[in-house]
């Protein structure tokens, strides 16, 4: 059954603060008990989660020209996105083009989502949503912002974000990812950094994931490298709200990757035990979840995955002075499907203990209330 988080236009993502903190008391009393949580949660066969290489899914883009616009986040933070309408486009002319491999075709389902049933913004199991960009992305931006800043290296906090294993997980659009892309290309940081980046569907991966990330990285090449690189004999038109895909802007992304010790790893499918015996691999310190706690079915699964990635990860490193944190972005309650920063913090209370240190940011800029919620575990 389809369900619209009940927004208005305005206040939903692709058309397009101040902050206060406070700390979660673990005295807090405990709301209402959940029914769904990771034990008991099955995941179908054909749900199952699937890792993809990033040359596979710039592979299929080969020779499309992506239209993008870029948003100020309410910190000044500018940040690149591939257009909704762009994304119908492609879909739309993927599917009258009968030499595509059929691999990498739409399903039915998502291409009657996205295109006719504009209305709906998640189809359990089908769709979830991750095709448009939400406020919380923007939100999580900012604090990723300022969690650079404060990065000391020596003393103080200690989690240097480009040179972390960062799991972002529901990822969608994955503009706070790019984000971190982009810095890393920014300040020529060589240290090690991977990305690992989950999504339900893997028709978001394709046309939103990855080519916003090679967007945001082509934002920090020089014009005439960029007008090199996007120039064909057939094609030689370049704006600035257009990237053309070719050969060799791949070549170019995949290099200066792989020069700067960055790796990228997309895995498509659901949520659950599997999916954390697949991302324990990647000794994951630091977590993004932004807009992922929505409903009743995700939101302990969510609460619970965190707290086991992050002290699965620090039990490898076996305390070597690392940081491991999850920032979780999401608003205060959404209405009619049984989410909400409450019930996320009274689960995690419920299956944390005392090396978790919970910080609660609301964010005050608009009449639809927001949170920051950062989870530090200290072990």
């Amino acid at each position: 059954m389809a369900f619209a988080f009940g927004f208005t236009n305005e206040e939903l993502s692709d058309d397009d603060a101040e902050s206060s903190s406070t700390r979660f008391n673990s005295s807090t009393p405990a709301s209402k008990s959940i029914n769904y949580k990771l034990d008991t949660y099955k995941v179908e066969e054909e749900h199952l989660p699937k890792v993809h290489t990033l040359e596979s899914i710039l592979k299929s883009l080969e020779g499309v020209r992506i239209t993008f616009d870029y948003h100020k986040t309410t910190n000044d933070n500018i940040i690149y996105r591939r257009d909704l309408f762009d994304v119908k486009h492609q879909i739309m002319m993927e599917d009258c083009d009968d030499k595509l491999d059929s691999k990498v075709v739409i399903k039915d389902e998502i291409k009657n989502i996205v295109i006719e049933k504009n209305d709906s913004d998640v189809q359990r199991n089908i769709y979830e949503g991750g095709f448009k960009s939400w406020e919380c992305s923007y939100d999580t931006i900012d604090e990723i912002g300022k969690l650079m800043n404060q990065y000391s290296g020596s003393t103080g906090f200690s989690l240097n974000i480009l040179n972390s294993s960062t799991l972002d997980l529901g990822c969608g659009t994955s503009l706070p990812s790019c984000y971190i892309l982009m810095k890393k290309f920014e300040t020529k940081c060589e240290k090690s950094m991977k990305l690992i980046l989950s999504d339900f569907n893997y028709d978001v991966l394709r046309l939103v994931t990855v080519p916003n990330l090679i967007i945001n990285w082509a934002s920090t090449l020089p014009s005439e490298d960029l007008q090199r690189l996007t120039t064909d004999e057939i094609n030689s038109r370049f704006e600035a709200n257009e990237l053309f895909i070719t050969t060799n802007l791949i070549n170019e992304f995949l290099k200066q990757l792989k020069d700067s010790n960055t790796e990228i790893k997309l895995i498509s499918g659901s949520w659950g035990k599997e999916f954390n015996d697949l991302v324990s691999k990647y000794h994951i310190n630091f977590i993004i979840s932004s807009e992922t706690i929505y409903s009743t079915v995700t939101l302990p699964i969510v609460a619970e995955s965190i707290k086991i990635i992050l002290s699965d990860s620090a039990t490898f490193f076996k305390n070597n002075g690392k940081t491991f944190m999850c920032l979780l972005a999401a608003k205060n309650i959404y209405f009619g499907v049984g989410g909400s920063i409450v019930e996320f913090l009274s689960h995690f209370k419920s299956i944390s203990d005392s090396k978790f240190k919970v910080e609660v940011k609301e964010i005050h800029d608009s009449q639809l209330k927001r949170s920051l919620v950062l989870i530090e575990y200290c072990p």
